[in-house]
């Protein structure tokens, strides 16, 4: 068994996933419509430690964890459910280098919403010159600038505060420039924080500076006092009332990765050799892959039949728990997963529904059609 699990075991798993993945986009089916966007994407990635007999194939970060660690770069639209990116690297492939290595992904008319790690000056140019758009945070180190009487002032935030401050402002946006040489020019969202989120966290800025034998700058201080973000959308598909909103979004892929990881167990991996680890992972992933569908399709029957919110993370759990019925019913053909399809829907309905939180509903759809970018329910 364990010479089986050799170069020709990874390249049979990961064809399997790569037609499952392209047949999932050949899959046209648009469940929620939205006027502003073609595609919705987010993406993010999920990192775990390996034996550190592999830390020539998946170096780490070193220090006291493991040397060796993998990344798995996953990417989807938030309309449809359809994945986009999924890879296996090493740890020290940072999400910097992926942004720029997978540009040829995006298309026109894309929102790509990711994390500051993603979003680095080539990553947002190469994002307008797909004419996609992006909407992200802006980076604590980044200064931006705007044009007066033909020269580049940059932007005072310790001055915005102030104003902002005196004169009970608490959002406003300017269109500004990152770089003093007008790299890109970009709508710039600006929030002032409530008193306690801002001591929070100075608490933690000092602390950290502490320990590192420094002090917090200025500057830092006055950009703690508020939540930046830019955008390269126009006014009428993002407005300062949505930007928010709708970068909360990016959250659902963290959800993604908790089921991952807590039910799918894709981190529990033991000491063998590459060959075996990869089929593992792929393995895994191609599981995941075949839940996905079936979960987002009763997603949105569920949406459009009942008006109610599926939790991901309870429907995920009763798949997994009983995978041997549904490896039996994908060995029996398309007549079985009808009627198999038919059930775990009636299933979800009783017991597979949101649950409101007292902030707010966290689901995909209920936070698409919160927005008010025209996004609306379409069914099949």
């Amino acid at each position: 068994m364990h010479q089986r699990f050799n170069e020709k075991a990874v390249e049979f798993v990961t064809s399997a996933l790569e037609k499952l993945l392209n047949k999932q986009l050949q899959d046209k089916v648009q469940f929620r419509d939205c006027d502003e966007f073609k595609r919705f994407l987010i993406k993010d990635s999920v990192c775990f430690q390996v034996d550190e007999s592999l830390v020539n194939v998946y170096p780490g970060s070193g220090g006291s964890g493991s040397k060796a660690n993998v990344r798995i770069q996953f990417e989807y639209d938030l309309l449809n459910g359809q994945i986009v990116d999924l890879s296996l690297n090493a740890f020290n492939e940072q999400d910097a280098k992926d942004s720029t290595a997978t540009l040829h992904l995006v298309e026109e008319g894309d929102l790509i919403v990711r994390d500051l790690a993603y979003m680095h000056l080539d990553a947002l140019e190469g994002i307008v010159k797909k004419i996609a758009h992006f909407l992200c945070r802006l980076n604590t180190q980044r200064k931006v600038y705007q044009e007066q009487d033909g020269e580049m002032i940059e932007l005072n935030f310790s001055a915005i505060v102030t104003f902002m401050r005196k004169n009970g402002i608490k959002q406003f946006e300017e269109q500004v420039w990152l770089g003093k040489k007008k790299d890109l020019q970009v709508r710039l969202f600006l929030f002032l924080m409530p008193d306690h989120v801002y001591n929070e966290r100075m608490r933690k800025a000092n602390k950290n500076a502490k320990k590192k034998g420094h002090q917090v700058s200025e500057e830092y201080k006055a950009r703690a006092a508020l939540n930046l973000f830019i955008t390269s959308a126009a006014p009428e598909s993002i407005n300062i009332d949505t930007a928010w909103k709708i970068y909360s979004l990016r959250w659902q892929i963290e959800l993604t990765f908790k089921i991952w990881k807590s039910i799918c167990k894709i981190d529990r991996v033991k000491k063998v050799k590459k060959d075996r680890l990869e089929c593992y992972i792929w393995a895994k992933l191609l599981m995941i892959v075949l839940c996905w569908r079936i979960v987002w399709f009763t997603a949105k029957l569920l949406d459009r039949h009942y008006q109610k919110n599926l939790s991901f993370f309870k429907a995920f759990k009763t798949l997994i728990r009983d995978m041997t019925r549904l490896e039996q019913v994908l060995s029996d053909g398309k007549s079985t997963m009808g009627k198999y399809l038919v059930e775990f829907l009636q299933l979800s309905n009783k017991k597979h529904i949101l649950e409101k939180k007292k902030l707010g509903n966290y689901s995909a759809e209920a936070l698409v059609s919160s927005l008010t970018i025209t996004s609306e329910a379409k069914g099949f």
